[in-house]
């Protein structure tokens, strides 16, 4: 069973997607193609961990708490992003947005460029981590490898449309690996 925080994020963003108006494009297939891998992921981790046991070789050798402990670190942490850049981007309340889009490079976008896809990441990668099913790994890095290519997308838009502004954002804020020691501010 999902957590029920997962969930509202989940959904949060189901209806952002439908009603998006953010700063810059998302590519038109980023939507399905990232659902499709997230059923994808864990139809298959489901059906590795607890059916076939194909690939869970590695859950004998790691301590189950030591398990446990990664998975709730990584869906924290990937709640915690999602959130965060939900609130951030979108508002706090699902009623509607007020006032124009706006380039954000505080808060959780002062640490990473793109903490909703990351927190989307780390949360399916605590999935990983209770049974270490490698089949399902192999899904997530193909899905990291899609997530970073729509990234790519999104941000040579945002170059177009912000310039050197985002440019200098890039040179300060990493990608993926969060710098949490600082916050970004322009």
């Amino acid at each position: 069973m999902l957590p029920p925080d997962f969930i509202s994020v989940v959904s949060a963003q189901t209806w952002h997607m439908l009603h998006r108006k953010g700063l810059g494009a998302e590519h038109p297939l980023n939507d399905r193609v990232q659902a499709m891998f997230m059923v994808v992921f864990l139809g298959v981790w489901a059906l590795d961990s607890f059916i076939f046991r194909f690939s869970t070789v590695l859950a004998g050798a790691v301590p189950l708490v030591i398990r446990l402990l990664l998975a709730v670190l990584s869906f924290v942490a990937g709640i915690y992003l999602a959130g965060k850049s939900e609130a951030a981007v979108f508002g706090r309340t699902l009623v509607g947005r007020t006032g124009e889009s706006k380039f954000i490079t505080t808060g959780v976008y002062g640490w990473v460029r793109h903490p909703m896809y990351l927190g989307s990441l780390l949360v399916l990668l605590g999935f990983f981590f209770t049974t270490l099913s490698l089949l399902s790994l192999v899904v997530w890095v193909g899905l990291f490898a899609f997530i970073n290519r729509m990234a790519a997308y999104e941000e040579q838009d945002l170059i177009r449309i912000l310039g050197i502004e985002y440019l200098d954002y890039q040179k300060q804020v990493p990608k993926w690996f969060p710098h949490v020691r600082r916050e970004r501010t322009v």
